[in-house]
């Protein structure tokens, strides 16, 4: 029986407010309610900066009149990173391999988005997927979309809910000792690297006021959290199932553009080991800011051994529990009749080495 948000008959849940988590939550939305005045009425150095730096002529300048701030900028791109291809692919999926240079530079990534700590984002994530759509998934999107976007954020989880993410696996992330030290230091971390960095750099290099760096970063950090909400919330609401259509995951076309490919959730939740989250062919590929940096460096040889669904474990996926919206549906239908008839061999691991 499909399990759908408007199906599923309501519950009374005992809402306990966690205070720090509250005061965090009042300050990043200060934060970005300064970022948004300094927009509108300061004058950001930064994009001053970028108009000198690039010699814009004045019909450029108008059009780029968002005033933007270059670290804001950067921290947002290196944050995303650090949650796409760090958190989610490498840390908590085990999607591909890497050294451990580029494993450090993606736990410093994920601590400028100021997403939780990597520990903490991997259990969530992990028991989400195991227990997805019931009272045992931290961010349930049957409890309503608040919890699901940022209700699980700051109030205590359901017993059920509490006992599961205690037992689900985590052995490899508590042996990994720069993860451990990422956890016993967090908070310092989240002070000086997700909120003071990006505030001190254009202080420091062009005189940018400290109010309009703070705003700015902090409009920046509120962006890096919603790509976390995209992703537990509006991905899990109505739209289409092409690959599995037992669960509220979703791929959806404007969400994919604005979490650069990362919209496709329908795709994930049925192949979660996949590097990709999609398939080669669509939009989500090639918009894909996490793909793009996996394939980079794994041409540079620095990731190595990518996992992805093959083909025919993809086209027997669509044809057994997908809705019928899967634009190659009919094509898959036949290349699995093919397969039954003695096809090829699927492999299970799609490993690419």
């Amino acid at each position: 029986m499909e399990t759908k948000v408007e199906d599923v008959i309501e519950k009374k849940y005992e809402i306990k407010f966690v205070k720090p988590m509250v005061l965090l939550a009042l300050f990043i939305a200060t934060g970005i309610l300064t970022g948004i005045y300094c927009m509108i009425f300061k004058h950001v150095c930064g994009s001053t900066y970028l108009f000198s730096k690039f010699k814009l002529s004045p019909g450029i300048r108008k059009i780029l009149m968002f005033r933007c701030n270059l670290p804001a900028f950067i921290s947002f791109i290196l944050g995303g990173l650090g949650l796409g291809p760090g958190a989610h692919r490498f840390f908590c999926h085990r999607s591909y391999k890497t050294n451990r240079a580029m494993k450090i530079f993606l736990i410093f990534c994920q601590q400028l988005s100021g997403v939780k700590s990597v520990h903490t984002w991997v259990r969530v994530h992990r028991t989400h997927h195991k227990f997805s759509d019931t009272d045992r998934d931290p961010v349930n999107i049957n409890r309503g979309f608040f919890h699901a976007s940022i209700g699980w954020f700051l109030i205590e989880q359901t017993p059920e809910c509490a006992i599961e993410l205690e037992k689900i696996h985590m052995d490899d992330i508590k042996a990994d000792s720069d993860l451990n030290f990422q956890l016993k230091y967090y908070a310092i971390l989240y002070a000086l690297i997700t909120i003071t960095l990006p505030v001190i750099i254009p202080y420091y290099y062009w005189n940018e006021s400290i109010l309009i760096g703070f705003g700015m970063n902090m409009f920046r950090h509120g962006l890096n959290i919603y790509q976390q909400i995209v992703g537990n919330s509006f991905l899990h609401m109505n739209g289409r199932q092409p690959y599995d259509k037992s669960g509220t995951a979703i791929d959806n076309d404007f969400y994919n553009l604005v979490t650069l490919g990362e919209g496709y959730h329908n795709f994930h939740h049925a192949f979660p080991f996949d590097y990709r989250a999609n398939e080669l062919f669509s939009i989500a590929h090639i918009t894909s800011l996490s793909v793009l940096f996996v394939n980079v460096f794994a041409a540079l040889g620095l990731i190595y051994d990518r996992k992805f669904a093959s083909p025919q474990m993809i086209a027997r996926r669509v044809t057994r529990t997908g809705d019928g919206s899967h634009v190659l549906a009919d094509s898959y239908l036949k290349q699995c009749k093919l397969l039954e008839n003695g096809g090829s061999v699927v492999d299970l691991n799609g490993n690419d080495k």
